[in-house]
């Protein structure tokens, strides 16, 4: 017999329901993001994807078999997981949250005292054809006289977003020619710090909004627990409405 409301049941299918088809989204995104990798650091966010998809998938559907079946095993395991979800989501943005602006100041202070390194160049290149920015805080002086062509300016009529370079290129050992090249005078390291704002944002609200989600499985998880461990009430006796006394014999005259 059925001890869980039926309208209840089907919410909390439903809600598990959104959470599988967002882990089937998240490694879609995983299969979709691996044939654009090709460094080995930048495949751990792929794996991480992956994991991340499968795990989700794999609680939803657990929480889906133990509403639906009414089965205390289930459920239990799907509060355990809730209230682990719950600890470890908070545990990492909690102290994201409170050490943000620290986070933000140590990365701007690297970033100005630091020098383009190999593993950098490829990743900067990008920026700069995207973004309309040219080196780190010094602008083309980061790159020391190797300016590549991905800072080249193409708004040539403006003064305020380009400025002009002189490259020395040697043709042979005793003959040089020099080139003026037009790049974009701005510095990428603000757009940096300013998307790096933009990350944590997201990244506070991705996991308050799963933390809450998590808090929400598990309150309505432990309630059909408490629903299936209820024992089912007995029918009580009837008693008559109406109460007649008791009939005597009658008296007899003698």
């Amino acid at each position: 017999m059925a001890k869980i409301s039926p309208c209840f049941k089907k919410t909390f299918i439903f809600f598990n329901a959104l959470f599988a088809i967002f882990g089937i989204v998240l490694f879609a995104f995983a299969l979709v993001g691996q044939h654009f990798v090709e460094e080995d650091n930048s495949k751990t966010g792929v794996i991480v994807l992956y994991v991340a998809g499968s795990l989700i998938f794999l609680f939803s559907i657990l929480g889906v078999y133990g509403a639906y079946r009414e089965s205390k095993c289930a459920l239990c395991v799907f509060f355990s997981i809730m209230c682990l979800a719950t600890g470890g989501m908070l545990r990492i943005a909690i102290p994201l949250a409170a050490n943000r602006a620290q986070i933000r100041s140590e990365v701007q202070a690297y970033l100005q005292t630091s020098t383009i390194t190999a593993d950098m160049k490829h990743a900067l290149n990008v920026m700069q054809l995207n973004f309309e920015c040219c080196g780190l805080s010094r602008g083309y002086k980061d790159w020391n006289g190797d300016v590549p062509e991905s800072c080249n300016c193409e708004d040539s009529d403006s003064t305020d977003k380009c400025t002009s370079v002189e490259r020395v290129n040697m043709n042979d050992w005793y003959r040089s020619e020099t080139k003026s090249q037009r790049v974009w005078s701005k510095p990428c390291e603000p757009l940096m710090v300013a998307y790096l704002d933009k990350i944590i944002n997201f990244t506070l609200a991705l996991f308050f909004s799963f933390a809450a989600l998590a808090i929400l499985g598990g309150l309505m998880s432990l309630m059909m627990i408490i629903t299936i461990n209820t024992p089912t009430s007995s029918q009580m006796p009837g008693f008559p409405l109406s109460y007649q006394p008791p009939k005597y014999s009658e008296v007899v005259n003698y």
